[in-house]
């Protein structure tokens, strides 16, 4: 492991700079006498049959690259696709740069041609290129972005002002490869964590859909392993088919003084939320909400428009602990009283029950909202397993992801340690010894 020294206060051996107290050793330097941008470039004149992988601004997230499955020809390519990519140059998305669409090219053995959205840093000067890649993520980089954004609908960089981006860096190359070793180990840590949550996320999926149509049973359930075809596919023979309007009722109960001022929103992928904070804002006045219904504890909110994350909308349950209120854009319905809740929760996160209002919807609908009628979502079918196993399915589901979030609350801890390590190497507060 790298030894380091850290520095808790300023002491001598560092200066006041623009950018704060770095080590005398160090300097404050702009991207234009660090890197090129853009050397190599296509042109009108590029051969029509050329022929590359084409990456835009949504191939590239937070160090990773998407390649994609085929190649193109340059006179069916995009007008932007211009920056050609070669073997450790940086691709530093100018469009949008606070989402850190950043990341270094570690595959030289086919062509790649990059977005017009792109800068391609190359031609590295007294910098290591992996350090100044970690740099790109850190706060005082991420400062300067925002105060440099030009447009609105599309915020970006432009040339000049990404040239003039000023680093922090140490004088001596081999400091600088150091602490690009020691964040480079923090993103490999975060990745093999990350790739451990897809491959729990992709089991959890597969155990959810054989559990709530009834494909895989347990031994104490399963005495008669026969099926039948229902509306719903194939299901075991002692499971039922009952519509929602049996096993919940519509929340009719409108908004009143009397009523606990807390505004929900259902999001596709938060859940229900306080819609303040998900918004940073209240993005409506108490005077407005005089048509509001009133969500309760254990509520379940419908929420019609439409995502990649929800293809039919998503539906979840308040476990805010607390009342509130939400639009009547939303279909709020709460359990009866033998109907086993954190059954119908984990069938509602799954996507098995998208194929049921896709059936019923009306065509014509906005392109982003699912139109259907409040008689035909009452009506759509639910499997009614026995109660038993309804307890158990549910059980085992919620087992499996509280596996999830734990390993996602330690991802985030881990993002945080990185951040704040890196804050600490890149202005030198921790020195490394070489």
């Amino acid at each position: 492991m790298t030894e380091v020294i850290e520095k808790t206060e300023y002491k001598k051996g560092y200066k006041k700079t623009k950018l704060g107290w770095i080590p005398e050793d160090w300097e404050v330097k702009k991207l234009k006498s660090l890197v090129k941008i853009n050397r190599n470039t296509l042109t009108e004149n590029t051969k029509p049959e050329y022929q590359f992988y084409y990456l835009d601004i949504s191939a590239v997230k937070q160090g990773k690259i998407l390649i994609p499955h085929n190649t193109i020809i340059f006179s069916e390519a995009p007008c932007r696709a211009r920056r050609i990519v070669k073997q450790n140059n940086i691709l530093f998305s100018t469009v949008r740069p606070y989402l850190q669409s950043f990341a270094v090219m570690k595959n030289s053995k086919e062509n790649f041609v990059a977005s017009t959205g792109f800068a391609i840093l190359s031609d590295f000067k007294n910098i290591n290129n992996m350090y100044l890649y970690q740099s790109l993520y850190s706060n005082l980089l991420m400062n300067q972005y925002k105060k440099s954004l030009v447009g609105t609908n599309y915020p970006a960089l432009n040339n000049t002002d990404m040239l003039n981006l000023k680093f922090i860096c140490p004088n001596d190359i081999r400091e600088q490869e150091k602490i690009a070793e020691i964040l480079s180990a923090w993103d490999e840590g975060i990745e093999t964590l990350e790739k451990l949550i897809e491959q729990k996320e992709i089991s959890h999926k597969a155990l959810m859909k054989n559990l709530l149509i009834g494909k895989k049973r347990y031994s104490e359930f399963s005495k008669n392993s026969e099926y039948k075809r229902t509306k719903l596919g194939s299901i075991p023979v002692d499971w039922q088919i009952k519509p929602l309007k049996l096993l919940f009722d519509k929340r009719m109960q409108k908004y009143s003084r009397d009523t606990e001022h807390n505004i929900f929103t259902n999001s596709a992928t938060k859940g229900v939320v306080l819609q303040n904070e998900y918004f940073d804002r209240s993005i409506v006045t108490e005077e407005n909400t005089s048509n509001y219904y009133v969500v309760g504890e254990d509520d379940f909110m419908y929420n019609p428009r439409i995502s990649q994350n929800a293809p039919a909308g998503p539906i979840n349950r308040n476990k805010l602990g607390i009342t509130g209120i939400a639009s009547p854009l939303y279909t709020i319905f709460k359990a009866k009283h033998d109907t086993i809740v954190d059954f119908y929760e984990q069938y509602f996160s799954s996507n098995l029950w998208n194929n049921s209002m896709f059936m019923v919807a009306n065509q014509g609908a906005r392109h982003d909202r699912l139109n259907i009628s409040n008689n035909d979502f009452m009506n759509m079918p639910l499997p009614y397993p026995p109660i038993k196993e309804q307890e158990k399915i549910a059980n085992i589901l919620i087992e499996s992801y509280k596996e999830i979030q734990l390993l996602n609350s330690k991802l985030e801890k881990l993002k945080e340690q990185k951040k704040g390590l890196m804050q600490k190497l890149l202005t030198g507060q921790i020195r490394v010894k070489i």
